[in-house]
């Protein structure tokens, strides 16, 4: 009995010191000494329309990025449609003022370069609300706060001074292009007198491709040794690519047969999510982009348009080396990375949800009472709180506490952002 209610008695205290650590007050002090600095860095923002004429506010990163070649802008998920509005003004300024002709998305880089060529040519008779889908995942093009950025880039398409598209993905990205994939490889294949009698499982399936990242799908329809004689099919159209003459169709052909063979892959050896799929994928992402920058796009300013987490400059873990990480090593300086974050989410029913837990420094930015703004990390005194450990909720709204200095330049506030509004049809 005496054992019980000792036990009960440490329980009950145990309760009592992890409710007291909890859900204790930040001291005062530190809370008006951080909102002090945060106000005398921040760089406050008019809007974050593509349609705000004066961009008076923007001339800030004339001299942060004036020696750059690579500008990564990230975006804490997927559905923050504020942050696309942002990148969309932001883009749109880089492109007008500051010479940035080129957008790279994490997307496929056969998927964006279909998209690329139907902007300019429009072969494939691709309605022009519906373009963005060859190539892009839907959440970048199909609702209402990404429309007006597709407009942009097709607008450029007809002038002096054209926005390239492209990507640097090895997953399949345009919703739009899926039932199109067989058709175009075919005809690509006929056209190069490459025989696809020679690649028979590839022959079979060339219209289930999209269903090949299931792997329960394939081991249904692939019995025996066929996964693996499928991937040495892949490896084999590529050689055969190869071997042509060095066009940028068939270039970004023979770069198409290696990244589904590396997507495929990733999706049968490892668990979607996990740190070993997020390693596999980055590492070959990041070979892409280099790829792109130095090879295609040579001499070009490079916009790179990504999520928060594969955007980090310092390694994650032990395990895990995003993509931006990549990037830094190999352009140093003259790469700029942005991250974006906010205070709380706007649902279209109900108040702002998902704000962030009490040690988060988005509570000091929410407490500045502005809208939107920038802080530039890289010009902050080594001194200061902001270039060393806080907490944050930059990292898909988790409350993660980093030296975030290391992992980005520059953080783009946006204090309440809204989810995407898709596009009804």
């Amino acid at each position: 009995m005496k054992k019980i209610l000792a036990i009960f008695i440490i329980s009950v205290l145990a309760i009592f010191l992890l409710n007291k650590m909890v859900y204790q007050k930040v001291p005062e002090q530190d809370t008006k000494e951080q909102l002090a600095e945060v106000e005398r860095y921040k760089h406050p923002l008019k809007s974050i329309s593509m349609e705000y004429r004066d961009n008076s506010d923007l001339k800030i990163f004339d001299s942060i990025l004036k020696d750059n070649k690579v500008l990564i802008l990230g975006e804490n998920t997927h559905v923050d449609g504020s942050t696309f509005e942002a990148k969309s003004r932001l883009i749109k300024y880089l492109h007008e003022n500051l010479n940035y002709n080129v957008v790279l998305y994490e997307a496929g880089q056969y998927d964006t370069w279909v998209m690329n060529e139907e902007m300019k040519y429009h072969q494939l008779k691709t309605s022009a609300d519906s373009i963005g889908g060859l190539g892009l995942f839907e959440h970048w093009w199909n609702a209402k706060e990404n429309q007006p950025l597709i407009q942009y880039y097709q607008k450029t398409k007809t002038s002096a001074n054209p926005i390239e598209i492209g990507g640097f993905d090895i997953q399949f990205s345009g919703g739009v292009l899926s039932f199109k994939r067989g058709k175009l490889l075919k005809d690509f294949l006929s056209r190069n007198a490459i025989n696809i009698n020679n690649f028979p499982i590839f022959n079979k399936r060339i219209n289930e491709l999209n269903n090949f990242i299931y792997p329960k799908y394939v081991s249904r329809v692939l019995k025996g040794n066929q996964k693996n004689e499928f991937l040495q099919e892949l490896t084999g159209l590529e050689q055969a690519v190869l071997k042509l003459e060095k066009t940028p169709e068939n270039t970004i052909y023979a770069r198409y047969f290696n990244d589904m063979k590396n997507y495929i892959t990733k999706n049968w050896k490892y668990k979607s999510g996990s740190v070993k799929s997020m390693q596999f994928r980055d590492s070959l992402m990041a070979k892409n982009l280099i790829y792109q920058i130095d090879s295609v796009y040579k001499d070009k300013k490079v916009i790179v348009w990504c999520a928060n987490i594969h955007s980090f400059a310092e390694r994650y873990s032990k395990d895990y080396l995003p993509l931006g990480s990549y990037i830094r090593s190999k352009y140093g300086q003259a790469s700029y990375i942005i991250d974006f974050s906010s205070y709380a989410q706007q649902y279209e029913t109900g108040g702002p949800a998902d704000k962030p837990g009490k040690w988060a420094i988005e509570n000091i930015f929410h407490k500045t009472k502005t809208p939107y703004f920038f802080l530039n990390l890289r010009n902050i005194p080594e001194s200061s709180f902001l270039k060393k450990e806080f907490v944050s909720t930059i990292n898909q709204r988790v409350d993660m506490k980093k030296n975030w200095s290391r992992s980005f330049d520059g953080i783009f506030y946006i204090d309440i952002n809204t989810v995407l509004t898709p596009i009804k049809k």
